[in-house]
């Protein structure tokens, strides 16, 4: 998955960094793994995202 479709709105303070896919459009939300240039699926939407980091804590996309 090439940079140019997302649009990175956060980070883990680790280095890795999450992602909404803008092309095509999708509510999924991916994280960009920085030690091995892997784009993970991270969460369905926004709203499981925000549950997944506030009620987990550390690495809880792996």
């Amino acid at each position: 998955m090439p940079f140019d479709p997302l649009l990175f709105f956060g980070d883990n303070g680790g280095g890795d960094q999450f992602a909404f896919v803008l092309t095509p459009e999708r509510p999924d939300i991916f994280v960009w793994d920085h030690e091995t240039d892997s784009r993970l699926w991270a969460a369905r939407e926004l709203e499981d995202y925000l549950h997944r980091s506030l009620t987990d804590g550390g690495d809880w996309w792996w």
